[in-house]
């Protein structure tokens, strides 16, 4: 029998504001154990609070599993700095609430607010010598203000523990304000600006799934080898110093690698341990949840675009409301924009197609790269885009 084990600690702590006022404090500590087995070619998953009771339910599994897995990976990890901050370790409950007290200085408006701070440890071991762990941190800051009938919503994620309350706090009100004045716009094309953020929403829900390599095996992706994806170049880097997906192996012990993922004609897919064996290239196997089994996913996906343009005549667009909603297999989306302008007028619209239709369209990038979940990108614009 082979086997792996998988370990994640994590301690958090945590504050949440409500119209100008600290509604809780929170702060939690967990430890759980996940466990893979292979046992005559066929592998087991399960996870306890007891490494023991998970090997043996894993060791179940696998009696009635049809998945299959050859073996497990043992690489040399590889080296990442900027992802541990010392001080995210001593955070207090009067450290949070300066925190609180420095924005709401810098704006008497605050609908909602939450600031987290968190800290992990990752281990992993198998039956074929991997030794790995790693600890990182986490912080983030997200700021919504409400003025009038207006809504501005703004945030700030890091790998130190230093936040930027005024900054991301004032963004959120200039936002909101405008919000307040928006008309609904007549237009029914447009060329638009999708800043980082609804770039991120857009591809995460509709691109990045079809760059999965378990998505291509079970026919969920409209992609194969060789197929042209669009004028950007993607670049998945797991190696990013201070990334806020950077991590020096993956959930399955492979060493963090940096990958092209699209480039002209090269097409390329994010593979876990046992795609890759078909695919090639490791170390995008992660876990959504400790809870489950690793599966193919990004790591930070940096959207590289040549061209360069202005906001002339195009609407720029913050956020979308309902991103979840496009559909990960055909591509198509529907969504309502939110702190949406054109030439420094705020207005309201939805739009609607297809992103692989899209990405033909894009005509240049606007802006500083800036880092959102798991998409490092400028803001991008696309020409004549439906809107309803």
């Amino acid at each position: 029998m082979d086997w792996e084990l998988y370990e994640l600690w994590s301690k958090k702590i945590g504050v949440k504001v409500e119209n100008n006022k600290i509604k809780v404090f929170g702060g939690s500590q967990s430890k759980l154990y996940a466990a893979r087995v292979i046992i005559d070619g066929k592998v087991g998953f399960a996870s306890a609070e007891d490494p023991k009771n998970a090997i043996e339910f894993a060791k179940k599994v696998a009696k009635i599993s049809n998945e299959e897995l050859d073996d497990f990976p043992c690489e040399k990890p590889s080296k990442v700095s900027g992802i541990y901050d010392r001080r995210v370790e001593d955070i207090t409950v009067d450290y949070l609430r300066e925190e609180v007290e420095r924005l709401l200085s810098s704006t008497e408006k605050i609908s909602t607010a939450e600031i987290s701070h968190e800290v992990s440890e990752v281990r992993i071991t198998n039956s074929y010598g991997c030794e790995l762990e790693e600890r990182s941190t986490f912080s983030s800051l997200n700021v919504e203000v409400v003025i009038d009938n207006g809504s501005g919503y703004d945030f700030f994620e890091s790998r130190s523990v230093e936040l930027r309350m005024e900054e991301v706090a004032k963004k959120a009100e200039e936002l909101a304000k405008l919000s307040a004045k928006s008309k609904r716009i007549e237009r029914k094309v447009s060329d638009i600006i999708l800043s980082p953020y609804a770039v991120h929403q857009l591809f995460s829900n509709t691109l990045y799934p079809s760059l999965s390599a378990e998505n291509v095996l079970k026919g969920r992706s409209r992609f194969k080898i060789g197929d042209y994806v669009g004028n950007l170049r993607i670049i998945d880097d797991s190696t990013i110093d201070g990334g806020l997906m950077s991590c020096s192996f993956d959930d399955e012990g492979c060493a963090g690698r940096r990958k092209v993922i699209v480039d002209e004609n090269i097409l390329n897919f994010f593979t876990d341990w046992k795609t890759a064996k078909i695919f090639g290239c490791t170390g995008n196997g992660f876990r959504d949840e400790a809870t489950n089994p690793p599966a193919p996913s990004p790591s930070n996906v940096v959207l590289d675009v040549k061209e360069k343009c202005d906001l002339d005549d195009a609407i720029y667009i913050n956020y979308f409301t309902g991103a979840h909603t496009a559909n990960p297999v055909s591509g198509d989306f529907s969504y309502e924009c939110h702190n949406a302008t054109l030439n420094d007028e705020p207005v309201r619209m939805m739009i609607y197609g297809n992103v692989f239709e899209l990405l033909n369209k894009l005509a240049g990038k606007f802006g500083e790269a800036k880092q959102v979940e798991n998409t490092i990108t400028p803001a991008l614009r696309f020409k004549s885009v439906k809107l309803i």
